[in-house]
């Protein structure tokens, strides 16, 4: 059996560069060097309080790193520790999926839900035209290579531009909450534009106004 990528032999990898024997390693945990033979063996996985066992001793660092790997390969993805450099390359690769409504993570084989996985797939691409993003679908058409080349083009551009305006972007993958700065500061701008447009004099220059307070997308 194959064991590469799996729990029992990340935890064997670990205890073995300390180094430290089965015994040693199941003395300072607390269970016995044949349940740690199995764990190793891939023929249990331990609960969430042995994991935090193992990972405790094997990483001297404290860096947190052993225990997310040993909870991903276990599937526990809710317990995943944040702010550490385990966490934040994860998100990187595009393999952490996290809900932005619940918060719930889970981690894929291949980056699906990130964006440049579209582009740089081999495989063909299907697109849904809709009314809205969240409207009614008219119709779903595969969109040639040279086609997805210009919307990469474009992405690219637009998002360049963004972070131009918002640099603090460049580190949301270490701190989430720049996304939510960055959401507040938007809609802060919408309640400005609101208030001006009650107090807005008539003879003024409606589309010149709204070019000041905001981007031209806003005049769609």
């Amino acid at each position: 059996m194959n064991q590469d990528g799996t729990l029992g032999k990340a935890i064997r990898n670990a205890r073995k560069s300390y180094p430290l024997t089965l015994e040693e390693l199941g003395e300072k945990v607390g269970v016995t060097h044949a349940f740690l033979s199995r764990v190793e063996n891939n023929k249990v996985i331990p609960n969430d309080e042995l994991l935090i066992k193992i990972a405790k001793v094997l990483d001297f660092n404290d860096s947190q790193d052993f225990l997310n790997e040993f909870r991903i390969l276990a599937g526990s993805y809710e317990n995943i520790e944040e702010n550490t450099t385990f966490f934040n390359d994860l998100k990187s690769s595009g393999r952490l999926e996290i809900n932005k409504y619940n918060g719930k993570k889970s981690v894929v084989d291949k980056p699906y839900y990130k964006l440049n996985y579209l582009f740089e797939s081999e495989n063909k691409i299907f697109y849904d035209i809709k009314t809205s993003i969240f409207g009614e679908k008219i119709a779903t058409v595969e969109l040639p290579h040279d086609v997805l080349h210009q919307i990469y083009k474009l992405v690219n551009i637009e998002i360049i531009k963004t972070i131009k305006n918002n640099p603090s972007l460049l580190k949301s993958i270490q701190n989430p909450e720049v996304i939510k700065e960055y959401q507040n500061e938007r809609m802060n701008k919408k309640t400005e534009f609101t208030e001006y447009m009650e107090y807005l004099n008539i003879t003024d220059s409606i589309e010149d106004f709204m070019r000041e307070i905001y981007d031209d997308e806003y005049l769609t």
